[in-house]
């Protein structure tokens, strides 16, 4: 008999980065293994912070996707973020996921699966998981108690206080708990979680990512090839800190011929466009497909990680897993000490973060040092090859959840 699987998530396909990434290759991963998965998520919203006028078919119902039932909610999507409209945010995804659960879920599940930050995904899932009877399990990709505490968000320490309450009603009740980074399960033990109960997977590979050639990558993106190339991509929010990288690009020497591309969407977006007006040497580009990510990484010289000062234990950057693969340098603004410090030292060049001045140097001397790039390239690779490898992180989820189920069965 094949056992049934419910994840809570509100990022899921289609959003093209981020926890959506990782959401929806845990679904079709345990429905390739046997398993009967359902989504109750979201309408597709991340980074955009709107629905894409591509996705406004995904309405609020039941839908396929890959052999898996995707059960959408409708829900309030602010266009700007702060400590009022988070509150909002949270409260419309809990009463809307809780509201549609009753009406459209089934009731014969033999586990749930919630995954945060968004805390109402983790509290509706464990409602369910409770009155059903079952093993409920909770996935950290991130902790909204730290990270309205550490982004800069405006009106932060509110959000954090409310969100540490309920985080930590949700780690205590949960039956088993994944953790992305060593940062992260410190943070989870501190809160007093028995290490028993707490199980670190870290965030694989889950896009193919193809090596291909760099001036066939800029042909095709009609770059030019003798500019050295930056490129930060993924989500443009408070807690990436871009005004940083817009600082330094104003530091760089014009005979460099260096450029910067920020490519993504986020709520900083249209912000970000109006820094760099005037400024030749940093663009802001729409995301690309997931078929042209590969693309994307190959033409760049450098790949760059830019991170607020105080963004310290709260996360990892999805778009690691997806740089280290592409045999391409990294380079990091980030927190010294904190948790992505800790992940790439000795594997990617590192500078404090909201410094524009030493990014900006550090840019200058690797666009200068072809074998200091080509060093970190492949210790990247090496380290991601050995740690980040897909299926051996697919593997470490099946037996989780393997674990999860057979607990009650016991």
């Amino acid at each position: 008999m094949m056992s049934q699987v419910l994840l809570v998530t509100t990022n899921y396909w289609p959003e093209p980065t981020g926890i959506a990434v990782y959401t929806t290759d845990l679904a079709q991963s345990l429905k390739e293994h046997g398993f009967e998965v359902s989504v109750l998520t979201s309408l597709p919203h991340y980074p955009w912070w709107k629905v894409p006028s591509e996705f406004a078919n995904l309405a609020e119902g039941v839908a396929q996707h890959e052999s898996v039932e995707v059960v959408r909610v409708k829900h309030l999507i602010p266009a700007k973020m702060n400590a009022l409209m988070r509150i909002r945010f949270e409260s419309s995804m809990w009463w809307n996921l809780r509201r549609v659960s009753q009406r459209l879920l089934r009731d014969d599940f033999d586990a749930i699966i919630a995954c945060i930050p968004t805390v109402a995904a983790g509290v509706v899932g464990n409602r369910i998981a409770k009155r059903l009877g079952i093993p409920f399990g909770l996935i950290i990709q991130d902790l909204s108690g730290a990270g309205a505490k550490q982004s800069g968000l405006r009106g932060g320490a509110l959000i954090s206080r409310i969100a540490l309450a309920f985080e930590g009603s949700l780690l205590k009740v949960a039956d088993s708990i994944v953790v992305v980074s060593p940062a992260m399960r410190d943070v989870v033990l501190d809160l007093g979680i028995p290490s028993s109960n707490v199980l670190e997977i870290a965030n694989y590979s889950a896009r193919r990512i193809i090596i291909l050639n760099r001036y066939i990558a800029r042909d095709s993106l009609g770059w030019k090839s003798d500019e050295f190339i930056v490129v930060h991509t993924g989500n443009m929010g408070a807690k990436q800190d871009l005004e940083n990288v817009v600082e330094a690009s104003k530091l760089l020497s014009c005979e460099a011929k260096i450029r910067i591309c920020l490519v993504g969407h986020g709520n900083q977006e249209f912000k970000l466009k109006a820094l760099c007006e005037g400024n030749n040497n940093i663009s802001v580009l729409p995301a690309v497909s997931d078929e042209d990510y590969s693309l994307l990484l190959a033409a760049a010289d450098l790949l760059l990680v830019n991170e607020r000062r105080t963004q310290m234990d709260m996360s990892l950057p999805s778009k690691l897993t997806s740089y280290l693969y592409s045999e391409r340098p990294v380079l990091a603004a980030v927190p010294k000490g904190g948790a992505t410090w800790k992940f790439l030292d000795g594997i990617a060049e590192l500078v404090e973060a909201g410094k524009p001045s030493l990014l900006a140097r550090a840019i200058e001397d690797l666009s200068q040092d072809s074998e200091k790039r080509k060093r970190l390239a492949s210790k990247g690779l090496e380290f991601a090859r050995k740690n980040l490898d897909a299926e051996m992180g697919r593997r470490k989820y099946l037996k989780w959840v393997n674990s999860l189920i057979e607990s009650q069965r016991v």
